[in-house]
């Protein structure tokens, strides 16, 4: 079997496709991908970012928009997802599971979490019975006792159901097969997590039940604020040897009275000899990645180069950092883990400009899209 074409769209494909005129080449590009989905040739992935980028709050009047928008995200991606950056360091990767949620937001909301607060909830509720605690202090007789009487462990979890969103895993049955032990533990994780994961679901629990603000905003602006910083502090020692090197260049150049010693001439090209090498390897984006293990922790070899590289591209370009360059830059992180990436236009031409590891997955434009699709897919077949 072929395998199917990895793809990651930026954020604006998913509101240009949604926007467009009926017939408008881009609503026929939009047509070809939900087509190529279903057959499954191509892997959409989602992201948290472009989740929360394209579904930010809105009030009643748009609220159509904002559920039509996650219902496109449904049908392009379907469960395809990509994890959490940070998660890449932690050996996740691209997934048929729709998990794009972080990994410690997931764990926070396993299901044997939720078992863990209901049981909490029943025994410290004053109108539980001495016989029913009982029952839920010990989880063999809670298993045994709704196995026999399910319509009352019903009624219990209904009650005492300790998250904001899922009850209907109680109506359905969902919660009571599990606690009974007739339903395993990923497949109950599979319906807790569906809550927090799908699209239209997600909008509706974070933005009207919890009234929760956008995350993306904040997020953004922390990674913004970070790459502005390490850009600065390279900057900065990248020109400190510039201005070494000058000083030393100049002593070595003296002539008459200010000559040097052949001793001190000698120590002087030692040490120009050294801070070349020195600008050498810090102009090294594998280099940078030894020195700052924490993009490999968090990222994985692949992207954490791929951040270096960026990081040097800003620099050889003598480019500012501006606030959406920090969400660019989390893109960006799937790039190794894609077959064609698409990212913000300047963002892009700035990867293929100097050359960026997996530079050559990008598509400068959603238009271009269709047709290099059909070249990875004749690729892949005269490699299968």
């Amino acid at each position: 079997m072929i395998r199917p074409i990895r793809i990651h769209l930026d954020t604006s494909d998913y509101s240009a496709m949604h926007d467009a005129p009926t017939g408008s080449p881009i609503q026929k590009v939009r047509e070809n991908l939900a087509e190529l989905a279903r057959r499954g040739r191509i892997e959409i992935g989602l992201s948290y970012h472009v989740v929360f980028e394209l579904l930010q709050r809105a009030d009643a009047e748009h609220r159509g928009n904002r559920l039509s928008r996650a219902r496109l995200l449904s049908e392009l991606c379907g469960l395809n997802a990509f994890p959490y950056p940070t998660d890449l360091g932690d050996g996740h990767r691209f997934s048929n599971e729709g998990l794009w949620q972080p990994r410690i937001t997931l764990n926070d909301h396993e299901i044997e979490v939720i078992v863990g607060q209901f049981i909490e909830s029943v025994k410290n509720d004053p109108e539980t019975t001495t016989h029913v605690r009982r029952i839920a202090a010990k989880r063999s007789y809670l298993r045994r006792w709704t196995e026999e009487y399910p319509e009352r462990f019903a009624d219990l979890a209904s009650k005492n159901w300790p998250v904001m969103f899922g009850r209907s895993l109680v109506e359905d049955g969902t919660f009571r097969r599990y606690v009974a032990g007739s339903m395993s533990r990923d497949e109950a994780n599979r319906r807790v997590w569906f809550f927090i994961n799908d699209p239209t679901s997600l909008y509706e629990l974070w933005f009207e039940q919890c009234n929760w603000d956008c995350p993306i905003m904040e997020r953004r602006e922390n990674i913004a604020g970070t790459f502005v910083k390490m850009l600065g502090e390279f900057r900065g020692t990248m020109g400190q040897t510039k201005d070494l090197r000058a000083e030393i260049t100049a002593e070595l150049n003296a002539t008459g009275d200010e000559a040097l010693l052949p001793n001190e001439r000698s120590q002087l090209l030692k040490l120009r000899r050294d801070l070349k090498a020195f600008r050498e390897e810090i102009s090294s984006p594998q280099q940078l990645c030894e020195d700052v293990p924490i993009w490999k922790q968090q990222f994985g070899n692949e992207s954490a180069l791929v951040a270096a590289e960026v990081l040097f591209a800003f620099e050889r370009d003598g480019r500012s950092i501006k606030e959406s360059d920090g969400i660019d830059f989390v893109h960006v992180m799937y790039l190794p883990h894609t077959d064609l990436w698409r990212g913000d236009r300047a963002f892009s031409d700035l990867l293929k400009k100097h050359k960026v590891s997996f530079s050559e997955r990008v598509v400068p434009t959603l238009l271009e899209l269709p047709a290099r699709i059909e070249e990875v897919d004749t690729i892949i077949l005269r490699e299968e």
